[in-house]
Order: structure tokens, then C-alpha cells, then sequence
């Protein structure tokens, strides 16, 4: 069963492996299992494909985790979900949460959105993952969970402030209208967001709710388990250096890409072994 996981993801070298390359061999193998129910579900939002299209497969993909959770495994993908589904216990409606985060995307609701939306969506697609993520880590106390949440909206704030040259090209901009009016920018249409002299100030904002998720979830550490959360903790440690990155560069230019190094990728995954 546990080879059947490396059949159906890659083990992309990006952040999300470097988090989890330090967890042993069983839980490692059921986060990639989730990895892979995450890019399939990303994948139907991100495709070329016309929205009536794309809010089919997504019907499908919720009838697809109702089936895995009755025990219709027809297929080498939902044998594995199934196989970690039932040993760590995840709850379905965390994964049916992920897919309506998803349909936000579809149904174009993202583009500067209220902060209630904005916060609803961040639950959704990075809130609900990290819920998953705990239990397979076998911290799944309320202290675990609030360290979980508060951790979900920095991660994802921070890949907002990261892929905003993406975002446009698939007709997204994230940032909530409030932040954008207390910026003086008043309209909807993202070239003309992107455009405006104020931009990076509403990015600074917006990193700053970031920078108080990042906070909350150090605060919260202090009671929880940290060798349970050491994955979670090199994450954070990641991505914390990566948002520093991106406040350096104040979003001058959106079309470059910020990254991190594999120098420094390898000095973080070492400290979150130390």
C-alpha cells in the first residue's frame, strides 16, 4: 500500500517537500496521499477548461470522496486516501471543505474579496488541510488545532503575496477590498490594481496580517508538542524566510519570482532536524 503513495505524487521539491522530507517514512507517505487529493482538486480550478466544465469535475470529485468513504475503491488513488483515511482517522468533511474552497475559485468570487470571504477561503483551501495535516502528526488537541489554523493563514496569506503574477493570468487577486480602499484603490479590475502607485502598500497590509498569524502560531506552540509539530514548526520557519524575501523586494516587480534557495532550504530542513 505504502508504494502505491509514490504512484500517484512526485515528490515536488518545492517548500511542502522540505516540510515534509523530515517526518518518518509512514506519516511522510500519508501527507503526500493528501498532497496529491490537494493538486487534483487545485488542478480542475487552474485548468483552461470552461467553468461549467470545471464545476462538474468538481461535482464529481465530492461524489469521488463520498464513494472513498463508502468504501468504493475502484482505482489505485482512492485505495491510498482510503488506506490513510482510516488510519489516522481524517474526517471527510475537511476534504469536502478543500473542494468548496476550490469552487470559490471557480465561481470567481476571489477577486477582491470581503474579509469574510477572505478569511472563509483561507480556511478552506490551507485551514482545512492543516486540520488534516495534525492528525496524521498525532497532535490533534485544541491547542494543536489553534496553532494549526493561525499557521494555515500565514502560509497562505504569504503564497498570495508570493504568486500575485499567477493570480492575474488566472484572473484572481486576492487581497480583500478592505485593505485595497484603505489604499486608495477603489477599482476591481486587476490591471488597473496592479497598476496603481499604492499597490505594494496594500501587499505591506496584507503581509502584516501574515506577520500576525506567524505570531499567533509561535504563541500557541509554547503549550503544544513541538516534536509532533517539528514538520509544521519547518514549515513555518520556511515560509517566515520567504515572506521576509518578499517584503524586501515591496512588490516592485510581481513578474519576478521569489524563491528560496536551495542553500537555504537545506540549512532550515538541518535546524528542523537539530
Amino acid at each position: 500500500m505504502l508504494n502505491n503513495t509514490q504512484n500517484i505524487t512526485k515528490y515536488p521539491k518545492s517548500s511542502f517537500y522540505w516540510g515534509m522530507k523530515i517526518l518518518e517514512k509512514e506519516k511522510r507517505d500519508a501527507m503526500f496521499a493528501i498532497y496529491a487529493f490537494c493538486k487534483k482538486t487545485d488542478s480542475i480550478a487552474d485548468s483552461r477548461q470552461l467553468k461549467n466544465k470545471k464545476k462538474k469535475k468538481i461535482k464529481e470529485l465530492k461524489i469521488e470522496i463520498e464513494e472513498i468513504y463508502n468504501n468504493k475503491l475502484n482505482n489505485n488513488f482512492r485505495e491510498t486516501l482510503k488506506y490513510y483515511i482510516d488510519k489516522y482517522k481524517l474526517n471527510k468533511k475537511y476534504f469536502l471543505d478543500i473542494i468548496k474552497g476550490v469552487e470559490m475559485d471557480i465561481n470567481g468570487i476571489m477577486i477582491c474579496p470581503s474579509r469574510k470571504i477572505f478569511n472563509l477561503y483561507c480556511y478552506r483551501v490551507a485551514g482545512a488541510v492543516g486540520l488534516i495535516s495534525l492528525k496524521i502528526f498525532g497532535c490533534y488537541d485544541k491547542k494543536s488545532k489553534s496553532f494549526g489554523l493561525y499557521l494555515a493563514n500565514a502560509l497562505q496569506i504569504t503564497n498570495i503575496l508570493r504568486d500575485i503574477k499567477e493570480d492575474r493570468l488566472m484572473g484572481r487577486m486576492y487581497i480583500p477590498r478592505d485593505i485595497l480602499d484603505k489604499n486608495g484603490i477603489k477599482t476591481n479590475k486587476i490591471i488597473l490594481i496592479l497598476k496603481n502607485k499604492n499597490f505594494p502598500d496594500a501587499c505591506r497590509s496584507l503581509s502584516k496580517f501574515a506577520d500576525l498569524n506567524f505570531n499567533n502560531a509561535n504563541r500557541v506552540l509554547k503549550s503544544c508538542s513541538k516534536k509532533k509539530l517539528k514538520s509544521a514548526i519547518l514549515m513555518m520557519d520556511t515560509y517566515k524566510l520567504l515572506l521576509k524575501k518578499l517584503k524586501k523586494e515591496n512588490w516592485q516587480n510581481v513578474n519576478k519570482k521569489i524563491t528560496l534557495t536551495r542553500v537555504e532550504k537545506v540549512f532550515l530542513f538541518i535546524k528542523g532536524i537539530i
